[in-house]
């Protein structure tokens, strides 16, 4: 009897000694959501991967994963709130070389830029006496959309102002916009004729125009705040949202379309300020959507400032989009001033003003 205790002792003994080595350095530690972008509420995937490089089986291993603290983590409760970030938990068991993949449904509210920080570890020892602990720093973005707005009264103006400036380019007679050639029915306007296609055919030739070729825009986001009280939080997030309803109204009418802004872009380790080429197509809202996402509601430069880029950067655009949170004096002037330089449509929209019509609507 004696003997099997001195055995049993010693036995326990080693086992305390091996769980006192360090269990987790082998251990790796990796999350990352199943999307790079994503609608504010909607539902994505975080896929968890835990990795085993060492030998020796892991029973008790507690993982507390470090989460953006506005998640909300789908039919679970083991979520727990601090000042910067929330904590998954989980307990897991694990063998050597072995790798354990965790899935979880997961949304974000609000328009941003969010991180994926790491998780801490933790591994007892065989008689429960003391605990191993590791932190694993990672820094797996994710984006959030700003919402698109379904404001019937948004899409009318948007319209009225597309009706306006594509009806100033009917009247504009390009070459450039040639699109085809037809005969001569008696109607059209003499101007219309083609004079060398005529002579080919020897008979009245008259050029068709395509009107909606070559039409552009430029939205310029204008998200100096400086003149606030610092009370415009909905003013600015509205405004990232105008920016993308526009956009992509300019996309289902084929409209070239670019973005200006003062707006600070956080690109992960540098800020900085936008001019996009003009284009259109899916990947380039998606570039815009990106950008709006990654916005800071502060300015990199003065409205002063951006009216001069504007000017410098303006390449006949059929018309400008110009987004701000609210109308003053000032802006109001910045306005008058690039109309009267540039001859082509400005359409200021502001974002408290839209706000106060959705307001009274409802």
């Amino acid at each position: 009897m004696v003997v099997f205790l001195i055995v049993l002792v010693t036995f326990g003994a080693l086992l305390e000694l091996l769980s006192l080595r360090d269990n987790l350095s082998r251990i790796h530690y990796h999350c990352i959501p199943s999307t790079l972008g994503s609608e504010p509420d909607e539902v994505f995937t975080l896929h968890t991967t835990i990795s085993n490089y060492g030998l020796r089986t892991i029973p008790f291993l507690r993982l507390e994963e470090m989460f953006p603290k506005e998640i909300h983590v789908l039919g679970e409760d083991n979520v727990i709130p601090n000042d910067r970030y929330y904590t998954h938990s989980g307990l897991l068991y694990i063998r050597g070389r072995q790798k354990v993949t965790r899935e979880v449904q997961v949304s974000l509210p609000k328009r941003g830029l969010y991180y994926f920080e790491g998780c801490r570890m933790f591994c007892g020892d065989f008689l429960g006496i003391s605990e191993n602990s590791k932190e694993i720093e990672q820094r797996e973005e994710m984006i959030i959309f700003p919402k698109l707005l379904q404001d019937d009264s948004v899409i009318q103006a948007l319209s009225g102002y597309y009706g306006d400036f594509s009806a100033r380019r009917f009247f504009t007679e390009d070459p450039i916009l040639v699109s085809s050639y037809r005969e001569y029915s008696g109607r059209e306007p003499m101007r219309s004729i083609s004079w060398p296609q005529s002579a080919r055919k020897n008979e009245l030739i008259v050029k068709e125009f395509d009107h909606t070729m070559d039409m552009s825009a430029t939205i310029v986001l204008d998200s100096y705040l400086h003149w606030s009280d610092g009370s415009h939080t909905d003013q600015i997030e509205y405004c990232f949202s105008l920016v993308r309803t526009i956009a992509e109204f300019l996309e289902q009418k084929k409209v070239s379309y670019r973005l200006l802004t003062n707006a600070y872009i956080n690109n992960g380790s540098t800020m900085c300020e936008v001019l996009m080429q003009a284009g259109q197509g899916p990947n380039h809202l998606s570039s815009l959507l990106v950008t709006l996402a990654r916005a800071i509601p502060d300015s990199f430069h003065s409205p002063d400032d951006l009216y001069h880029i504007a000017i410098q950067n303006y390449s006949g655009e059929n018309a400008i989009f110009y987004i701000a949170p609210f109308e003053n004096e000032k802006r109001a002037n910045l306005v008058k001033n690039l109309r009267n330089r540039l001859g082509c449509q400005i359409y200021p929209i502001y974002a408290a003003e839209r706000l106060e019509v959705t307001k009274d609507a409802g």
